[in-house]
């Protein structure tokens, strides 16, 4: 149980930027929000209440909102990791990125939200099977995520962010 608040607590930025990324979509979309929460102890560490999309394509956005802004942000973070650690600052950039990319993942969610979506539109408009494909990689990776692959996307992110995108 201490483990538990220990590692919600290291990577509570990661869920407030994860929660943040569907308010940012929401906002472009020009979907209503209703209720935020960015941060809280439980089965669900935040969320946002919003409207149902008018279009599909709104839907996707808020949906993979997290991945595109989280993994964003923590490609720049680790940008920063600058070495010889001789200050703070590249422990708390690592720190950062780490914490922030462990919540890029949507969840399910954030699949389920998207698979209503798709159902409830898919009789009205044939063309929306295009979105089962998205239904299927959020669910998919959330699978992975039980194999903690957001380690991975983590690493991967760190490698990218590190030697590829220095200053």
């Amino acid at each position: 149980m201490a483990w538990y608040y220990f590692y919600s607590l290291f990577t509570a930025p990661g869920v407030m930027v994860h929660e943040f990324g569907h308010l940012v979509f929401c906002l472009l979309a020009g979907v209503k929000i209703h209720k935020i929460k960015l941060f809280q102890f439980g089965k669900t560490a935040g969320y946002v209440v919003h409207d149902e999309p008018h279009n599909f394509y709104q839907a996707v956005l808020i949906s993979f909102g997290p991945l595109i802004i989280n993994s964003l942000i923590t490609l720049f973070c680790f940008s920063q990791v600058k070495t010889p650690f001789t200050s703070w600052q590249p422990y708390f950039y690592l720190w950062l990125g780490f914490a922030i990319g462990m919540h890029a993942i949507p969840s399910t969610g954030d699949a389920k939200s998207l698979l209503q979506t798709t159902n409830s539109r898919v009789w009205r408009n044939p063309l929306i099977l295009v979105g089962y494909p998205f239904v299927i990689i959020l669910y998919f990776l959330n699978l992975l995520k039980r194999i903690h692959f957001d380690f991975v996307l983590v690493a991967a992110l760190f490698w990218l962010g590190r030697f590829y995108l220095k200053y």
